[in-house]
């Protein structure tokens, strides 16, 4: 059933809810396609403004909004936030009480919430779908909606059971979301759900206030500490790939005084749910972590996003990457490889059973490395990879077009490298081809006889460190491949053979030598100056309301609405109410204390 709503009203009250005078791109066209009754699908990178388009209509519309949330602490987050702006919000999973669950079950069947928040295990729990059929819905909006998909990066067979919804309920809308999705998993999303001749949106996939930068690992734990200590203070995340690599990263850089914590599923769930808050409460600012920490943060000033091992894919990397920046400031992505986590990734892949998986998998892997290596635009390659091109050479926004690599030719040490693999057999691996190159006396170099090798000691011109690196490129390159991920031995391509010969030369990405480059941070608003000192006085009214309420200071107000409020200065309730970002509930929530810091700055003699 359609909801016709004129363009004042839809104006007012995005106004009156969020604080906003105009809408983002595309949002005002999926709210109308909820609105008129249709069907949904909608791409847009995280920090698009994806959850108004289905708050904004749950509000106008009769009935509650069924929302399909992957994890609770997601849920939390959305629901705090939505109460904030005024809607009447509510979850249902495993931490509601009885009593709470009564509560909400009442207010369901008197129609007194806009927005129920559920998990896709509850939707496809016994007899779930029959009792929503009691209910006065208005729509369903599921969101991360790529975890339908099984071409999908994070395929949950739980959401298969959202399959069912159009078949139960074929008269309601389903408004589908997601940050990441190849134009294959797009066509799967669809199918899956059985959206009947869904409006689609495709929002760009570029997030141009993120910068990208690839570096091969060098000294790891020295890499990740000179760039911390060049971001002090700032929030961010460092991926790992295993649970013992978090843990040594976490440790190494506590003892090193900086203010970090570890998150992994092996951690007693209460330490994890302790330490999530921390950063959500923006106490503890750095977290060291498995992917399994972010997909359930809204925390939109991470400042910075970490890999320091190769990611699986390139749609987990962006998933990844897109938690940096969510408030559309300055934020940076970086990316640390070697060899070995393209045979770890690689030995993961091949433990996948279902063989036309395993294919993906693998495939999946060689275009990271890919990613690695290319000397063309970083932003270029990750829009091609979603099917969009970016329309300029260069973007300004990774190292590739800031100028902060180089090519260099590496064909001789290549080939120092190639001739040692060939005449040792193709049987061992690079630290034992690194001890061929330096002439290493080591027991296992005189057993095998390869201190009588032609390239034994070839290379102590250089050290240990540079050959791992000219290994790694010659690996990520092909010219060198993994025979077996379990024993990383190293065997010659026919593309190697080229470069031995001296057919084809080698170039290798050489990273300037340089401190990390920081992001240029916003210091004006429209145009306007930003006082320092107000808007950190205002950021600690906001830590302060924040712990009252026992909610993210993120969920009262983002930094872009404190800095509009260190230039404008307002005076008033009125003048409050047109900062970006002020509803009417946040103006009758925090208003007054806002305003009291406000006119205590200006009381003390500073700009009036």
């Amino acid at each position: 059933m359609s909801l016709p709503v004129s363009d004042a009203v839809l104006l007012e009250t995005l106004t009156s809810l969020f604080g906003y005078t105009t809408f983002r791109l595309h949002q005002e066209a999926v709210v109308r396609s909820v609105l008129n009754g249709q069907d949904s699908f909608t791409i847009m990178p995280t920090g698009g403004g994806k959850s108004l388009c289905y708050q904004l209509p749950a509000f106008l519309m009769e009935g509650v909004c069924v929302v399909i949330s992957p994890l609770i602490s997601l849920m939390k987050d959305q629901v705090d936030a939505a109460r904030s702006n005024g809607l009447r919000a509510a979850t249902l999973n495993s931490t509601t009480s009885v009593s709470e669950r009564n509560t909400l079950y009442a207010a369901l069947r008197t129609n007194e919430l806009d927005l129920l928040y559920l998990s896709p295990e509850r939707l496809g729990s016994h007899g779930f779908m029959d009792y929503l059929k009691t209910l006065p819905i208005s729509f369903f909006a599921i969101d991360e909606a790529h975890c339908i998909s099984q071409w999908g990066h994070d395929f949950r067979p739980d959401y298969l059971a959202l399959s069912a919804l159009a078949e139960h309920f074929p008269h309601l809308p389903i408004a589908a979301f997601t940050a990441t999705a190849t134009p294959r998993v797009a066509e799967d999303i669809v199918e899956r759900l059985s959206l009947r001749d869904p409006y689609r949106v495709c929002a760009s996939f570029n997030r141009p206030n993120l910068f990208y930068q690839v570096l091969p690992k060098d000294d790891l734990n020295t890499q990740l500490l000179t760039f911390l200590q060049h971001h002090p203070g700032e929030s961010g995340i460092i991926y790992r790939t295993t649970r013992k690599n978090v843990d040594d990263t976490a440790a190494f850089l506590q003892k090193k005084g900086l203010s970090v914590k570890a998150y992994h599923a092996g951690l007693p769930d209460a330490e994890r749910a302790h330490t999530q808050e921390d950063f959500r409460q923006d106490i503890c600012p750095v977290i060291v972590a498995t992917i399994a920490f972010g997909m359930g943060i809204d925390k939109p000033n991470v400042r910075f996003v970490i890999h320091a091992d190769l990611p699986k894919n390139m749609e987990g990397y962006y998933q990844e990457t897109g938690r940096a920046g969510r408030d559309g400031d300055p934020a940076r992505c970086l990316l640390l490889y070697d060899q070995r986590d393209i045979a770890q990734l690689l030995r993961f892949a091949h433990q996948i059973e279902d063989a036309e998986q395993q294919q993906i998998a693998v495939k999946q892997v060689y275009t990271m490395m890919d990613f690695t290596q290319k000397d063309s635009c970083r932003r270029a390659f990750l829009l091609s990879y979603f099917g969009e091109t970016l329309p300029t050479s260069n973007c300004g926004g990774c190292d590739i077009c800031t100028g902060d690599v180089k090519r260099e030719d590496a064909t001789v040490a290549a080939q120092k490298v190639l001739s040692a693999v060939v005449r040792s057999g193709n049987r061992f691996g690079s630290v034992h081809i690194i001890d061929i190159l330096m002439g290493a006396n080591t027991q296992r170099i005189r057993a095998t006889g390869h201190d009588t090798l032609p390239t034994y000691g070839v290379g102590k011109d250089k050290d240990r460190r540079y050959w791992r690196r000219i290994i790694d490129a010659v690996v990520v390159h092909g010219l060198a491949r993994i025979e077996d991920p379990e024993y990383p031995v190293l065997q010659v391509t026919d593309k190697g053979w080229a470069v031995l010969r001296g057919q084809e030369p080698f170039l290798t990405l050489q990273q300037a030598i340089r401190p990390p480059r920081k992001p240029r941070q916003r210091d004006t608003n429209g145009g306007v100056l930003v006082n320092g000192e107000l808007f950190e006085r205002l950021r600690v009214e906001r830590t302060r309301l924040a712990r009252e309420a026992s909610i993210p200071p993120y969920i009262i107000f983002h930094d872009s609405t404190l800095r509009e409020m260190a230039s404008v200065l307002p005076d008033s309730r009125e003048a409050f109410l047109q900062i970006s970002g002020v509803g009417r509930q946040k103006l009758e929530t925090y208003g007054a204390a806002f305003l009291a810091v406000i006119a205590l700055y200006k009381q003390e003699g500073n700009r009036a």
